[in-house]
């Protein structure tokens, strides 16, 4: 076997890692901003979390605090936003970083936020669509899908240490 041969399955398997990053990051970030803007709201930073903790719990998971079934909802985002992550980096290994997949990233957020809203909380899990205010969680998922649009800076090597000048 030649060497290109090995260099797709390889390329392949850091683009998915990079989505993956990309997207526990960009989830982070999501569950950040809907905690600040649920502060706006006058509701517990807690909220979008523990709404998404209903889907194990039910409605013992609603509440203005951070508990134990708060860790669920915080971990099903970052696996659901995660596989996101990692799918869209698969599907668009080996582009460059730049502006087009920037807003293949924004459009990729947008998607998962009518998939997943529109559609399928609405049909698994109704507590989710009734609660969640939609302007900021729109918006949150439109800084999700910018942080995946950069998942190629997560390829890169780190740069090589310094050694110390004495």
């Amino acid at each position: 076997m030649g060497d290109g041969e090995n260099q797709y399955p390889r390329r392949s398997l850091d683009s998915l890692l990079a989505g993956l990053e990309a997207g526990i990051l960009g989830a982070l970030v999501l569950l950040a901003w809907l905690a600040l803007t649920s502060a706006w709201y006058r509701r517990s930073v807690w909220t979008a979390a523990n709404l998404m903790a209903t889907n194990f719990y039910g409605e013992a998971a609603l509440g203005p605090r951070f508990t134990s079934r708060t860790w669920a909802g915080v971990a099903l985002y970052l696996a659901l936003y995660g596989i996101v992550g990692a799918l869209f980096g698969l599907a668009l290994a080996g582009r460059g970083a730049g502006l087009r997949l920037s807003l293949l990233g924004l459009l990729a957020g947008l998607a998962w936020f009518y998939l997943s809203f529109a559609l399928l909380w609405r049909t698994l899990n109704p507590l989710i669509s009734l609660y969640t205010h939609w302007g900021p969680t729109l918006a949150g998922h439109l800084i999700y899908g910018a942080l995946l649009g950069r998942f190629p800076h997560y390829l890169e090597p780190p740069a090589p240490a310094q050694p110390n000048a004495q």
